[in-house]
């Protein structure tokens, strides 16, 4: 596994899921229990790592969701809800 994948894990907050059917956006943020330290490096993996920050996410997305695209630049996820959430 790639390590950097495995320290964003720990600092990326999961995506707040859309319950519904179809295709949605979302911005990544990171988790609200950081430190400075740890927040310093959650933004420096953000910015030289784009790639591995997109798998880190697509990996803490729940399995009734399809990644379809993440935008570095503007930090939207975009995904598609295959079913109904039993979260209701």
């Amino acid at each position: 596994m790639n390590l950097i994948v495995e320290d964003l894990l720990e600092l990326i907050q999961p995506p707040c899921v859309n319950p519904f059917y179809g295709t949605h956006t979302t911005n990544i943020v990171p988790r609200s229990d950081l430190d400075d330290e740890r927040l310093e490096k959650y933004w420096r993996l953000f910015s030289k790592y784009p790639n591995d920050f997109a798998s880190a996410v697509n990996k803490l997305l729940p399995h009734s969701v399809d990644f379809i695209t993440y935008d570095h630049l503007k930090n939207e996820l975009t995904y598609e809800q295959r079913t109904r959430s039993r979260n209701l």
